[in-house]
């Protein structure tokens, strides 16, 4: 049986919204990486920008379920300026190398998600597939809902469960 778990960061809910819409599209379980130190004002601002400027390993508390008996991960995290959030950051490193697959989600404003996946494949074992790019705003107004479902269909097409995973048309454009 195919254990597929997902694992959110959420400063500011949107990151959250996106991860709770997968899982009630699809089914797979939530477990949150949440701060142990709040990132709210002004400080919690430039503890952002700090923590990801210098490359600080961060605290970070994790709500859920053990990852030795997953399958796969699908990792869903906002993008702070131009990088993974330093909290989920931090909790790849200290679970990585993982002996599943890894997906993923970012969650941007304009850019950097090509740049966290490719965070998350130095952390990792292989390179996170699917990817998925998410602007803040069309997760918050629900322009989401149909990229979402096309990654989850994704997820499971490279897990067996829907037949071969087939290449997005706009990665292959002699297929277009």
């Amino acid at each position: 049986m195919e254990k597929i778990l997902i694992v959110y960061y959420s400063r500011t809910g949107t990151a959250r919204q996106a991860a709770e819409e997968l899982a009630a599209q699809s089914g797979w379980p939530l477990a949150e990486v949440g701060d142990q130190a709040s990132r709210s004002g002004l400080l919690g601002d430039a503890r952002c920008v700090l923590d990801i400027l210098l490359q600080r390993h961060v605290g970070y508390r994790y709500a859920g379920p053990a990852l030795d008996d997953c399958q796969r991960l699908v990792i869903v995290a906002p993008i702070w300026v131009g990088h993974l959030a330093a909290p989920m950051r931090s909790f790849l490193r200290d679970h990585m190398p993982l002996a599943c697959k890894t997906s993923v989600i970012c969650v941007m404003a304009r850019q950097g998600a090509f740049r966290a996946a490719e965070e998350i494949a130095r952390l990792a074992t292989q390179p996170p597939s699917p990817v998925l790019a998410l602007r803040q705003a069309d997760v918050a107004s629900g322009a989401a809902t149909q990229a979402l479902r096309a990654f989850a269909e994704q997820v499971e097409a490279a897990n067996g469960r829907s037949g071969a995973a087939q290449r997005p048309a706009w990665l292959s454009p002699k297929e277009a």
